[in-house]
């Protein structure tokens, strides 16, 4: 009891330290990693002060570091491995600390709900189809509600704050079991059970275009991605693919739901691209989306821009005049910097330019995931589904950062460059010409090119090789086995993979490299390290990103101001010392 008593009035990491030192019962190897593990708080940016200052507080320690799967790396770790260890030890220790009984099942309270559960198994419900119910049982009994006083409202509440999918499916399960037994309950039940509840709507959902409208989408799809006929021999030229086609009408298809959604249109009528290009009634729409006003989700300031743009691209497509839209457009200062660099991106590209330890690691990528991917192959004829698919992973991602790393494309084009053919965009020779890639306008998205750059073998990563391996080992498998049959497309060097699969396998072994990124993210990366070294030119971080100067300064590059301003003082003390010398003489 004196022990409980002394642990009870400590609250600091310090007196944690000194507790797991002389009275824990970790074994001595464990407390040893303990120690560490606590001490190293202190150096923590989320703490960045003595441990006898830093308060023990589990719920907090939770709340910053989650109990789950980590899906992020927090500043102050190298990998996910190391934060994972760091974050069971130090938790493990307050654990202790506040000898915190381990949890333990209670018995549910007697009261309507637990009747109603019993009602439930009576009617023969399984076991496993009353956990869902005792989830919005003890949802309600934290609102003090019996299950006669449930109501609609809350029930639409309590399915619109469910963050996981889990518990949302848990809650429609529940609703519907009640409902269906209904009849066998003699528990009273809220008649608002019968109403089937779904979370409100997060996005917008698109109406369908009335027919005039859809008539004129149809032909202005054709000529956009057929391109129009120009010169003396009116050839097809500016031709665009299906995949920015649709980018902009989606642009048309908001607009239009907007505008509906406001009372400015009326779908009842037959509605054409001419009914919708009122200045005012633009207006209206930017007002209510930045406020917030719509049904759905507030837009982010640069996807409704980039909506906006889109739209004024099918109206000038349809042979309308688009100065009074732009104007409109003009007039609203949250447009103003939309296309600057954002402020998460700029964060990330600054501490990504400050650790070189980040930056060592995102050009070993290459040999890295080679090496891994190659040692994954060597047990996939033996290994399990879950085996198998990490092997095709780690090859994929090898391929993209033998690639990246050398020409950072998006990854839209990455994924729509073709393979296997004399003419396909990737040629592989031997090891005097190395790997060759083009990128045609039509895959790019603003139509900068790249044609036969070869890509050369780097400390990190010799391109040539891993993706010849990637193309002989792997490709094959990928296109039998784990890509669907509707998504497979061998022309392609990925073979049809999704945009997805690839965003999500890239962030993973990212992750686990200590540099975790999108593959968006590649582009600012590789920017900004050729920005901020010695007599960078702009002009070929622009070749390389396919895009001009100016968007690159304005998008992608975050340069040292400190070593800059240094530079600049240097600069302008030998101007000063030339000056007065030749005023002296």
């Amino acid at each position: 009891m004196q022990l409980s008593g002394t642990i009870k009035a400590m609250e600091t990491i310090t007196d944690v330290i000194r507790w797991v030192e002389a009275e824990s019962s970790f074994t001595p190897a464990f407390r040893k990693k303990v120690l560490g593990s606590l001490r190293k708080m202190k150096k923590l940016p989320q703490y960045d002060r003595p441990v006898n200052q830093i308060s023990v507080d589990l719920a907090a320690f939770d709340k910053a570091w989650g109990r789950g799967p980590v899906r992020s790396l927090p500043p102050g770790f190298k990998t996910t491995s190391q934060f994972s260890d760091w974050r069971s030890q130090t938790r493990s220790a307050l654990t202790g600390f506040l000898d915190l009984p381990k949890r333990v099942a209670t018995a549910a309270p007697e009261d309507d709900w637990s009747r109603l559960l019993s009602d439930l198994e009576a009617a023969g419900a399984h076991e496993k189809r009353l956990i869902p119910v005792t989830v919005i049982a003890n949802a309600a009994r934290k609102a003090s509600l019996t299950p006669a006083e449930v109501s609609r409202i809350w029930l639409q509440e309590t399915f619109d704050a469910a963050d996981t999918t889990g518990q949302y499916e848990a809650l429609k399960a529940a609703r519907a079991l009640i409902q269906k037994n209904r009849e066998a309950i003699t528990t009273m039940v809220s008649p608002d059970f019968a109403i089937p509840v779904q979370k409100s709507t997060t996005h917008c959902a698109r109406l369908d275009p009335p027919p005039q409208l859809a008539g004129e989408i149809v032909t202005w799809r054709e000529k956009f991605t057929q391109g129009l006929r120009k010169g003396h021999r009116r050839k097809r030229k500016s031709a665009r693919s299906p995949e920015r086609a649709a980018q902009v009408l989606s642009g048309v298809t908001y607009m239009y739901t907007a505008m509906v959604t406001t009372g400015l249109l009326d779908p009842e009528h037959d509605l054409s691209v001419s009914d919708m290009l009122d200045p005012d009634a633009l207006d209206e729409v930017i007002e209510r989306e930045l406020m917030g006003e719509f049904p759905w989700r507030k837009l982010k300031t640069t996807t409704l821009f980039e909506y906006l743009n889109n739209w004024k691209l099918f109206v000038r497509g349809c042979g309308h005049d688009v100065e009074a839209l732009t104007e409109a457009i003009k007039d609203f200062i949250e447009f103003e910097n939309v296309k600057t660099m954002s402020t998460a991106r700029r964060d990330w590209s600054e501490d990504f330019m400050l650790d070189t330890h980040k930056q060592a690691a995102f050009f070993g990528l290459p040999n890295r995931l080679f090496k891994a991917a190659k040692l994954a192959m060597l047990s996939y004829e033996t290994g399990s589904r879950y085996e198998k698919d990490i092997a095709i992973a780690l090859g994929m991602a090898a391929c993209a950062a033998a690639i990246w790393t050398s020409l950072p494309l998006r990854v839209s084009t990455l994924l729509r460059l073709t393979y296997g053919s004399e003419k396909a965009d990737v040629q592989i020779h031997g090891k005097r010409r190395g790997l060759v890639l083009t990128t045609p306008p039509d895959i790019v998205k603003n139509g900068y090119s790249h044609r036969n750059i070869t890509l050369t073998s780097k400390p990190g990563g010799d391109p040539q090789g891993i993706v010849n391996w990637f193309v002989s080992e792997i490709r094959p498998l990928l296109l039998e086995k784990h890509i669907a049959l509707h998504r497979r497309d061998p022309t392609l060097l990925f073979g049809g993979v999704s945009y997805s699969r690839l965003s999500s396998i890239w962030r993973s072994v990212t992750l686990e490299a200590g540099v975790p990124m999108t593959p968006h993210q590649v582009r600012h990366a590789l920017a900004t390290v050729m920005a901020n070294q010695p007599g960078a030119d702009y002009s070929i971080i622009a070749a390389l990103l396919g895009d001009t100067e100016a968007t690159i300064r304005k998008n992608y590059i975050v340069v040292d101001q400190a070593r800059k301003s240094e530079e600049g003082q240097h600069l302008l003390a030998q101007i000063h010392g030339n000056l007065l010398m030749r005023g002296a003489a």
